[in-house]
C-alpha cells in the first residue's frame, strides 16, 4: 500500500498527487491512503466516487484508508459513503449506525449539496433550483447572474451522461465561510466515461492536438463539440470560463492525462500533464458577489 503523509488536504489539485502515488489506472495498487487527510473538498469527493466506479467497471475494486474522525463524519454527511456503497470500501469499516446517522438530514442544509448521482436530465431541475437559491441568498447574486451560473452547471452535468454510454455523473457542492471573509462555493462534477478526446474525435472536422491538456484547451473554445456543423453546440465550457471571469471565480477541467486551471480574476489558464484517469472532472469555485 502506498503511503503519502503529505496529503492533509485533498482537493481537485492535490488529487493528482494521490494518483501519482497510487494510480489504479496505470497498473498501480488499488488503495488510496488518506490516513493523514484532514479535509476533502466536494470536487475531490466526486473524483473519488468516479475513480471508485471506474475501477469497479474494470473488474476490480478500490479501497480507501481514512482515519480522521471529522473526515469520516463528513464522508457520511456529504453522501459520499452512499455513493460508493457496494463499489468501494473504506478502512476502518463503518458500523451500520454510523453509515445511516445523517440520512434524515439529506437535502436539509442549504449550504451543502450532497454527492448526487446523475443518470438523466430529469434529476437536474431540483438540484439546480437549490443552487439558484444558494447563489441568491448566500452569495448575493442577481437573479440573472444566478441563472447564468446554473445554466452552465446544468450543461456540464448533462454532458456526464450525454457523451458517455453505461456510465453516469456525480455532482456535489459546499459553501465555505473563511474566518477572514470571502464566502465562496465549490461545485464538483465528475464522470468515469470516455473523456474529452474520445468525445471530440466524433467530429471529423476537428484536428485534435496530441496532448490531452491541449485538447481540453481546444474544447474551451466557443463552438467546439462532437457535433459537426452545429453552431448551437459546444458552448458549455466556453460560457463557464466567461462566467468565472465575470465573477472572479476559478475553473479546473481534467480529462485523460491533461488538466487546465483557469483563474477568472486573471483571465488566464495554465495547462498541466497529470496522471491518467477516465472521464471528465470539473471543479468550479464562485465567490460572493461584491457589494
Amino acid at each position: 500500500m502506498s503511503t503519502d503523509n503529505s496529503i492533509r488536504s485533498l482537493t481537485a489539485i492535490s488529487f493528482d498527487q494521490l494518483l501519482a502515488r497510487c494510480n489504479p489506472f496505470a497498473g498501480g495498487e488499488y488503495t488510496f491512503d488518506l490516513r493523514e487527510a484532514r479535509f476533502i473538498s466536494p470536487a475531490a469527493l466526486v473524483q473519488l466516487v468516479a475513480a471508485a466506479h471506474a475501477v469497479r467497471k474494470s473488474g476490480t475494486s478500490l479501497k480507501l484508508c481514512v482515519e480522521d474522525e471529522s473526515v469520516r463524519t463528513y464522508l457520511v454527511r456529504s453522501g459520499f459513503l452512499a455513493a460508493i456503497e457496494g463499489i468501494a470500501t473504506i478502512e476502518p469499516e463503518y458500523d451500520d449506525a454510523s453509515q445511516h446517522r445523517f440520512d434524515h438530514l439529506h437535502g436539509s442544509n442549504p449550504l451543502l449539496l450532497e454527492v448526487t448521482k446523475i443518470t438523466n436530465g430529469a434529476e437536474l431541475p431540483t438540484l439546480l433550483d437549490r443552487i439558484v437559491g444558494l447563489l441568491r441568498t448566500r452569495l448575493r447574486y442577481r437573479k440573472n447572474d444566478a441563472y447564468d451560473v446554473v445554466t452552465v452547471i446544468s450543461e456540464v452535468a448533462q454532458n456526464t451522461f450525454d457523451h458517455n454510454e453505461n456510465t453516469c455523473g456525480f455532482l456535489a457542492l459546499q459553501t465555505y465561510d473563511p474566518p477572514r471573509g470571502g464566502r465562496f462555493i465549490e461545485v464538483g462534477v465528475a464522470d468515469f466515461g470516455a473523456g474529452l478526446r474520445s468525445t471530440l474525435q466524433r467530429n471529423p472536422t476537428l484536428r485534435l492536438p496530441q496532448a490531452d491538456k491541449d485538447t481540453i484547451a481546444l474544447a474551451m473554445r466557443l463552438g467546439v463539440s462532437q457535433h459537426q456543423d452545429d453552431p448551437t453546440r459546444g458552448t458549455g465550457l466556453h460560457h463557464l470560463l466567461r462566467i468565472a471571469a465575470q465573477h472572479g471565480g476559478s475553473v479546473q477541467i481534467r480529462s485523460g492525462n491533461g488538466k487546465v486551471n483557469y483563474r477568472g480574476d486573471k483571465q488566464q489558464a495554465w495547462r498541466f500533464t497529470v496522471p491518467p484517469m477516465p472521464g471528465v472532472h470539473i471543479a468550479i469555485s464562485m465567490k460572493r458577489r461584491a457589494p
